[in-house]
């Protein structure tokens, strides 16, 4: 059967998502954030307390809401028999929206949703983007910074430059980075001594540390290598790993994250976008550049 969480019973969840870490972070960060005042999303589970699968779905607030990110954060367990994530799917409301947004889901996941969405349901896929997942449970050395930079954690009026180092940006769910580092979510800049933001990473709403990026000129300084070590330990210090999704072709930043300890896990990740036939989605800007058109760090 399926439950809707009321908010005042959210923290009640997380001891048994922790409990399946690290699968289970695409819905225990979103979670945790939620408890700590981000808006715009029901929960529903198959059970309490003891969860198996749970759906993170924007609800009417947030759908009516331009600036609110339209993602469903959704996590089932591999022992979990299809038919639960399917009626939780159901009662949730999701196949009733426009248009689906399910980043960061595991392969088994990822193919209920498209089954009853696009062959049962009357969805079209519109992209699906399968990611190699790494994780590290031990970082090496933090480095020094170079003369003249400093370190600080990002702010939300730090967006817009975030984006400028994001190739997907046009993806929906990028709108949450505002809001999830107004409340406090995990990250790491560095300011050049003219104070100007110039390096950073952070930490996704589904509990992944990304985006990490460093503007061009100031490059090879290990600017990088610094903000990656710098977050992975406050990751690990936190939840006592640190995951990481990167795409094989960026070699640079496969080899600075194995550098620093992170291991190539078994189970990849799967960003999928489904609209309903006939819906008029205006997702058609979304797409999957070229690697030769990603502003790799």
């Amino acid at each position: 059967m399926a439950v809707k969480v009321p908010p005042k019973d959210l923290p009640l969840l997380l001891p048994a998502l922790k409990k399946q870490l690290p699968m289970s972070l695409c819905v225990y960060t979103p979670i945790s954030l939620i408890t700590r005042g981000l808006t715009g999303y029901d929960v529903y589970v198959d059970r309490l307390p003891e969860v198996s699968s749970v759906v993170v779905i924007t609800n009417e607030e947030g759908l009516n809401d331009h600036d609110h990110e339209k993602t469903t954060c959704i996590y089932t367990s591999e022992d979990t028999e299809d038919v639960v994530l399917r009626d939780l799917l159901g009662k949730s409301g999701l196949l009733n929206q426009p248009v689906i947004v399910a980043p960061f889901v595991s392969l088994k996941t990822n193919r209920i949703i498209k089954d009853i969405s696009c062959t049962e349901g009357s969805f079209v896929e519109h992209l699906s983007i399968t990611v190699p997942l790494f994780c590290c449970t031990a970082v090496g050395q933090l480095p020094e910074l170079p003369k003249g930079y400093s370190a600080r954690c990002l702010r939300h009026e730090d967006f817009e430059t975030i984006l400028t180092g994001v190739w997907y940006k046009d993806f929906d769910y990028v709108k949450s980075v505002k809001r999830v580092l107004a409340l406090g979510a995990l990250s790491v800049g560095v300011e050049d001594s003219s104070g100007k933001l110039v390096a950073w990473t952070l930490q996704h709403m589904s509990g992944m540390l990304g985006m990490t990026f460093v503007i061009p000129e100031h490059r090879n300084k290990k600017l990088g290598k610094y903000v990656t070590v710098a977050l992975t330990q406050k990751m690990i210090a936190q939840d006592g790993f640190c995951l990481a999704g990167i795409e094989e072709e960026n070699s640079v930043s496969v080899a600075l994250h194995e550098g620093v300890g992170f291991i190539k896990m078994d189970q990849p990740f799967v960003t999928s976008v489904y609209y309903k036939k006939g819906c008029d989605a205006g997702i058609e800007h979304i797409k999957i550049p070229s690697s030769e058109n990603k502003m790799w760090k």
